[in-house]
This record gives C-alpha cells, sequence and structure tokens, in this order.
C-alpha cells in the first residue's frame, strides 16, 4: 500500500448502544497478572527496606488510580525453574504443613486486597512436588497439595481463591484430572470458605485451543470447566467462541507478553524512531489486547510479568510493565507498558459491555509468533449501558495517519464531548514525553438524528476517547538508582520473625534453580540448599543447577568468600558446592566466574560454564570450608581454606566476564552457606553501564541496530557492524569494556584513544555478556575512543565503564 493510499483511509465505526454484549460471561473483565517464575521475588524486599515505595508500587498495580489489576494468578511452585527462576514449593513432603509463607506470590496476594479488595485469584502449577507425581493415586495426592494450599492461604492470609486453573501450564491436559478437581471442590465440606464456589480455569496452551474440541466432545468435562484460557494468542477457534456463545463459559487472555523493547533507548534507532514500534514493543502488545475480544471472544487480559521484580538477566527480562530490581535503593521504573495498560484501567470499568461492530483488529500472527503484524485498523470498544458512558481505544501501528469517523447511538451519553488521551513517541530527546497525555476534546454532533465525530489518529500512536472524566495524574519513577555497596556482608543471622514472614528468605537472593532457606545447623544460621534427589519435581522445561544470586549486577573489582558446609554424600565426586561472581545471565548451566568444591576434594573454576582451571585439594571437612573467589579486571584468583588453588589471567584472544552479581550454588544436596562477604578489590569495584543505543555511542556506517533481539543481550538491543563501519564512545573513567554476543569469531579493530595513534586491537570470540576487548590504565576523566572496523563482523551489547 502506498503512502497516499495509506492517507487517503478513512475507517467508519459505528457505536451503537443497542449491539452491546450484555452476556455475563462476555462482559470486560479487566486486567490480570500473573506472578510467576520467580518475578515478584524482590517485591518482599522493597517492603522490607521501603515500605512506602512498596506501598506505591501496589497502587501502580493494583489501585484505581493504576492499572487497576482485578485478577492475580499465582504458581504453585516446586522448587524448579520454571523458566525465569524459581518459586518455591509450599509442601515438599506429604507430611509438612503447607507454608505459604515462602515465595513472594501468597504475600503479593495479601498486599494487594488491600489495595483492591475485590481482586480475584487463581493458581496455576507448571510441576508438582515429587511426592504428588510418585503416589500411586496422583489425583488424590494431587488434590491434596491444592486443597492444603488452599487452606494455608486462608489460614495465614484471609485469602479465598475465586478460581484455581487445573492443566498445568504449557502443558497437554489431563482431562480425568481436571473432572476430579471439580467433582472434588464442589462437594469438599472440610473447608474453610465455600470451595464449591471455587470455579475451573482449563486450557493453558501456546496459541492453541485443543481444550476446547476436548469440551464440545465430553459432557462431564464441559460442565467441569468455567473459563477456558489460552496464552500468547488474540485469536481463538470456532469451537471456543461456540463454548463462548452458547455454553456462557468464559474466555480468557490467561497469559499475555508486556511490552519488551527498551523503549529508553530504541527510539533513537527502531523503525519508526519512537521506541515503541517493534515486535513485542508497545504497540504490538497493545494491539493484541484490543484484539482479543473481536479475535477470540477474551474478556481478560493477564499479563507475565505485569512487574519485573527480579534480577535483569533472568531468562525473558527485558519484559516489563514497572520494573522493580534494585530494593536496596528503592529505585524502579515506569515503562511504556504501563503507560500503555492506563489507556484501559483508566477508561473502562469491569463489567462493561463490548459494542458489537466496535471491536476490530486486522492483524495477522507473525514475528515471533506472538507479535500481531501487518495491522492497520485495530480498536476495541466497550460501554456502561445503564449510564451511558463508553470509551474506545484506537492503536496505529503504521507509519502514516489514519481517519476514524465515529456513528454514536442508542447511549444516554451519545452526545457528550469524549476526552482524547494519547500516547505515543517522542518529539526530543525525552522517550516517555507523550506518554499518556489528555490532547484534547471532541464534541459530537447531532446529524439524522444520530451522533457523529471524526479523529485523525497519528502515525505510532495509542489514543483512548471516553466520556469519563478522568483526571490528569502524576506518575513517578523513582528514587534514582544507586549501586549496593561494598563491602556486603550476610552471616544469615536474622530475626527469628523476619524470616518467618519470608519464608526463610535472606535479603536480596533470587533462586535460580533448587530452593535456598535459612536454617539452623550446629547451633549456627546458615543457608542451605533444601533441594535433594529425594524431593526434586520433574522439571517444566530447561534446566538449572540450585543457584541463588544477589546483589548489583555493576560489582566489578571484587572477591566473593562464603563458607561452605557439606551435608555428606553416599557420592562425595558428584556433590558440590561454590561460590559465584560476575553473575549476569541466569540461561546457561552457570554464570559469571564460579569456583566448585567437591566433596572429594577436586575443585573446578568455570567461566559462563567454560572450564578455565581445575584441581584437587586435601582437607576438605563436613564442618566448614571458606572458599573466596577475587577477580581483578582480567585475573581471577580462587582460594579454598587459606590456599591459594588457582590464579588463572585471560590470554589475548579470550573473553572475559563482565560486571555481575554474586551467586551461591549447590548440587541437589543439602549443602549450606555462611559468612557471605563481598568486597571490594582495587580503587574500580563498579562500572557504569551503557547499552548501545546510549548516545555516549555515535556510530558511522552501516550499522544494524537491532531493537528487539535475544533477551540474552542487555535490554534486547544490539549494534552489529562490518568492515568499514566505526564508533566513537565518549566516558567519563579509567577504562572501558565491550560486551557482546560473537560466537566463533574475532574482528579487527584500529581503536584510538583521545587522538592517539591507532592500535590494532583483535576482538576475542565471546558469548552473550562476554567482554571481548577491554582498555584500562587511563588517568581518570572524560576520553574520546575511537574504534574502526576493519576485517570481519563484530556485535556490541554494552560498555561497561570504570
Amino acid at each position: 500500500m502506498s503512502t497516499a493510499e495509506r492517507q487517503s483511509l478513512l475507517r467508519r465505526v459505528t457505536i451503537d448502544g443497542g449491539r452491546a454484549n450484555l452476556k455475563k460471561n462476555m462482559l470486560y473483565k479487566g486486567n490480570g497478572m500473573v506472578s510467576a517464575n520467580n518475578s515478584s521475588r524482590l517485591l518482599i524486599d522493597y517492603k522490607q527496606q521501603h515500605p512506602e515505595i512498596y506501598a506505591r508500587l501496589l497502587r501502580y498495580l493494583f489501585g484505581s488510580e493504576g492499572l487497576g489489576i482485578n485478577h492475580l494468578k499465582l504458581e504453585m511452585g516446586a522448587d524448579i525453574d520454571s523458566s525465569s527462576g524459581t518459586e518455591p514449593c509450599v509442601k515438599r513432603t506429604e507430611d509438612e504443613k503447607a507454608d505459604v509463607t515462602r515465595g513472594a506470590g501468597y504475600i503479593l496476594a495479601h498486599d494487594a486486597k488491600e489495595v483492591n479488595p475485590d481482586l480475584t485469584l487463581d493458581m496455576l502449577w507448571w510441576s508438582e512436588p515429587l511426592w504428588v507425581t510418585q503416589d500411586a493415586d496422583v489425583y488424590a495426592a494431587r488434590y491434596k497439595w491444592y486443597k492444603e494450599t488452599l487452606d494455608a492461604a486462608y489460614e495465614k492470609y484471609g485469602l479465598k481463591f475465586d478460581y484455581v486453573s487445573a492443566t498445568r501450564n504449557e502443558r497437554a491436559a489431563d482431562n480425568g484430572w481436571i473432572k476430579y478437581l471439580s467433582k472434588a471442590l464442589k462437594s469438599e465440606t472440610c473447608c474453610p470458605y465455600d470451595y464449591s464456589g471455587i470455579k475451573i480455569v482449563a486450557g493453558e496452551e501456546v496459541g492453541t485451543w485443543y481444550a476446547a474440541e476436548d469440551m464440545l466432545a465430553d459432557k462431564e468435562l464441559l460442565d467441569a470447566v468455567d473459563v477456558i484460557g489460552s496464552h500468547y494468542t488474540s485469536r481463538s477457534t470456532e469451537n471456543v467462541k461456540k463454548l463462548a456463545e452458547e455454553y456462557c463459559k468464559e474466555v480468557w487472555f490467561s497469559e499475555a507478553s508486556s511490552p519488551m523493547e527498551y523503549a529508553q533507548g530504541a527510539f533513537r534507532y527502531d523503525r519508526f524512531k519512537n521506541g515503541i514500534s517493534e515486535i513485542n514493543g508497545m504497540l504490538d502488545i497493545a494491539a493484541r489486547f484490543l484484539t482479543m475480544y473481536p479475535g477470540g471472544r477474551m474478556t481478560l487480559c493477564e499479563y507475565q510479568p505485569a512487574i519485573a521484580a527480579y534480577y535483569n538477566g533472568c531468562t525473558y527480562s527485558q519484559k516489563q510493565l514497572i520494573l522493580a530490581d534494585e530494593p536496596w535503593s528503592g529505585h524502579y521504573e515506569l515503562d511504556s507498558g504501563f503507560y500503555m495498560g492506563l489507556h484501559f484501567s483508566q477508561f473502562y470499568r469491569k463489567g462493561w459491555a463490548f459494542i458489537e461492530g466496535a471491536c476490530y483488529g486486522d492483524g495477522k500472527p507473525g514475528g515471533d509468533g506472538h507479535a500481531i503484524v501487518d495491522a492497520v485498523y485495530t480498536y476495541m470498544t466497550a460501554a456502561d449501558t445503564k449510564t451511558g458512558d463508553h470509551s474506545v481505544t484506537v492503536v496505529n501501528t503504521t507509519g502514516e495517519p489514519i481517519e476514524y469517523q465515529f456513528t454514536v447511538k442508542a447511549l444516554a451519553k451519545a452526545g457528550c464531548p469524549l476526552s482524547v488521551w494519547e500516547t505515543r513517541g517522542p518529539d526530543s530527546d525525552r522517550y516517555d514525553e507523550n506518554y499518556f497525555k489528555k490532547t484534547g476534546t471532541v464534541t459530537p454532533a447531532l446529524a439524522g438524528g444520530e451522533y457523529t465525530f471524526s479523529l485523525t489518529v497519528k502515525p505510532c500512536s495509542l489514543v483512548t476517547l471516553t466520556t469519563l472524566d478522568v483526571p490528569e495524574r502524576k506518575y513517578v519513577s523513582g528514587p534514582e538508582s544507586a549501586v549496593l555497596e561494598l563491602p556486603y556482608r550476610d552471616n544469615f543471622d536474622y530475626d527469628e520473625n523476619f524470616l518467618s514472614e519470608r519464608g526463610g528468605a535472606p535479603l536480596y537472593t533470587t533462586d535460580q534453580g533448587g530452593a535456598f532457606e535459612v536454617t539452623e545447623k550446629e547451633g549456627r544460621r546458615v543457608l542451605m540448599q533444601m533441594i535433594t534427589p529425594q524431593t526434586k519435581a520433574n522439571d517444566w522445561g530447561g534446566w538449572s543447577q540450585p543457584c541463588t544470586c544477589l546483589g548489583d549486577d555493576r560489582w566489578w573489582n571484587c572477591s566473593v568468600s562464603a563458607d561452605v558446609y557439606f551435608e555428606g554424600s553416599a557420592a562425595p565426586e558428584e556433590n558440590f558446592a561454590g561460590i559465584a561472581l560476575r553473575y549476569d545471565l541466569a540461561d546457561r548451566v552457570s554464570s559469571g566466574y564460579d569456583l566448585a568444591l567437591f566433596e572429594s576434594g577436586k575443585w573446578q573454576l568455570r567461566l559462563n560454564g567454560r572450564l578455565l582451571r581445575e584441581g584437587s585439594i586435601g582437607g576438605i571437612s563436613a564442618g566448614g570450608n571458606a572458599l573466596r573467589t577475587e577477580a581483578l579486571y582480567d585475573s581471577i584468583s580462587c582460594y579454598i581454606n587459606g590456599e591459594c588453588v588457582c590464579k588463572y589471567t585471560h590470554p589475548e584472544g579470550e573473553s572475559i566476564g563482565a560486571a555481575g552479581r554474586a551467586g551461591l550454588f549447590s548440587s541437589y544436596d543439602r549443602n549450606s552457606f555462611g559468612r557471605l562477604e563481598i568486597k571490594p578489590l582495587g580503587s574500580e569495584p563498579y562500572i557504569t553501564r551503557y547499552n548501545n543505543t546510549h548516545p555516549a555511542f555515535e556510530y558511522s556506517g552501516s550499522w544494524e541496530h537491532r531493537c528487539m533481539s535475544s533477551f540474552k543481550n542487555y535490554k534486547r538491543t544490539e549494534a552489529a557492524g562490518t568492515a568499514g563501519c566505526s564508533l566513537t564512545f565518549r566516558f567519563s573513567g579509567s577504562g572501558f569494556l565491550l560486551t557482546g554476543s560473537n560466537p566463533g569469531r574475532s574482528a579487527k579493530l584500529a581503536v584510538s584513544i583521545d587522538g592517539g595513534a591507532p592500535q590494532t586491537v583483535m576482538t576475542a570470540p565471546s558469548e552473550a555478556r562476554e567482554a571481548f576487548m577491554m582498555i584500562h590504565g587511563l588517568e581518570a576523566g572524560q576520553h574520546t575512543a575511537v574504534i574502526e572496523l576493519l576485517e570481519g563482523e563484530l556485535a556490541i551489547d554494552t560498555a561497561e565503564v570504570f
């Protein structure tokens, strides 16, 4: 379609109150949130360290002035990596009393209900405790797990669940179990509230709706299920629509992506220079929301995650409406998705009716399979048929303006003025200057007994028109980001009340595999890895070794030390525990530099899973072994019980580990840790990280700016160049390194510092978030580096300045 043709397009939309869909199961249900995969973990640290900021975050998430989330689905954790980390299991053995203080989910549900008492609750399983899986009567055992979790949530926090999801997350359905669960809940008599009123959710597939076919073929299953949902698709099937229209089943977008595009930097380089137009960007996600009803009869959208309260480098991060990953400083960011969500939460009310003929989406699935592409007309309209209030939201994902002409009738407020609210990209260097702005008012004109008005929707924008009187509010991010200063120490000697309210979790830790809790061992407090092969659940997807990471990913030249206590194993050559530094990416067997000590005395030093050195040492004691690892630029030193077992300096041509957090890891044994200490080394213990989209970089030549790349890249961006490209990087410090994913290849560079003679540099082959070159030892101050790519190819993720 040519520019002239697109500019001439006119879309006529009739908002007819007489066509409002008033079926109870098809009324608008609002915004939902999935709290799972470790994504809410750091919120309990915000609650502990900055209660006033925690309260603000909850208001922004669940309050009427914010996203107004009115449905919360929790993962029923099983101590396994469910993609972005571990949700702990509340009942690890059959005889254990369910403990819902583990993890952040049930705490969050309680506190969210304080903000929004009408919040509905749901829970879903990724995996289940091993004692359930191995039981001869697995349905009875699984029901016991469900039931005692419901009991404990009410006993501890007064939580009443409105729904339970019966199908294992994104796995094949067990229809016999769905029917069993429904029947058991409906006949339950030993419960603190009426469990027969809990509704059953089925489906939970990825982009498919096979559950609908099963339900239509099985009357008992049909009667057992109240809601059918699917993940990452805005369209359903004729069978799903039949379930909604003829059998009054609710249909949900039961797991939907949050925006992933890094708006703060991508606006300089993405397709339309706005930071919101890439696949998985804000406009794409808005189009998915607006299409869910006309495309699939879906009435509720559940974001996963709504808040990213886990560390950068977890699998699938950058992905959120709100970012909250610095509990020590209280810093948080309201991302572009937050302002997108306001277009729905502020202008639509739960229980409003969708207007048939005024909801539409012509986009097609594409990109990564979740995205909506080639959309021109996408809009949604809903109304309160009693008051006549109505709202219509339009997204224009194209690079040209589109004119809409609306006709309104059969609504009491058909002739009332409508406020116009708009979100679009920037006109200057402030990426968010045009987010969620009230830009004017339109007043319908009466002609021929009907009210009409027109609106030109700007390119790449999201617009809502509403009769509601919504005040203009100031939404703030903050406070400023601040590094977690070293030294940092944790003896795990917390107050008992502190531990009992957090399931034994220490400050700032977030588990990526296994489960780590503070417990007593021989009269001392230690952090113990709790899961053994006898209790380990079946993995949901990928496998992660038990590991907890903590702290600031700007830690650079520092040491990590801890005492390691072995529980004792029949296979000491396989039982290990260790410490890590420069931990920065969870999506691999190990991250950063990790020193593993085996019970047999063997030790290994690895970088991102790659073996650097190994050896053996005597004198290993179950009563405690002191481990220490030091990193100074490109040199690593390892100590066991005071003895230096390894000094390793990366040779020229080998990538090095970039800045990152500390980590503690173990085999699946009940090994434990004490006296954790992270100390600064030298005069440059921290880095300042610059994304490749930052204005500190100036590019010349044919660079390809990928503004929606792999999640393994920081903020999902990278700049890729070939011979003849160059860049200028300006910084303040005494050195810097460059990171990027360049597996199996090196490039030849000419590097000039502050106008000096160019020096030839060969980059090292590098994996994601590894440094392929480093320059240090400059005089502290302002510097300019000019880098010319002479031969080969090069991908740049970040610069880290020290």
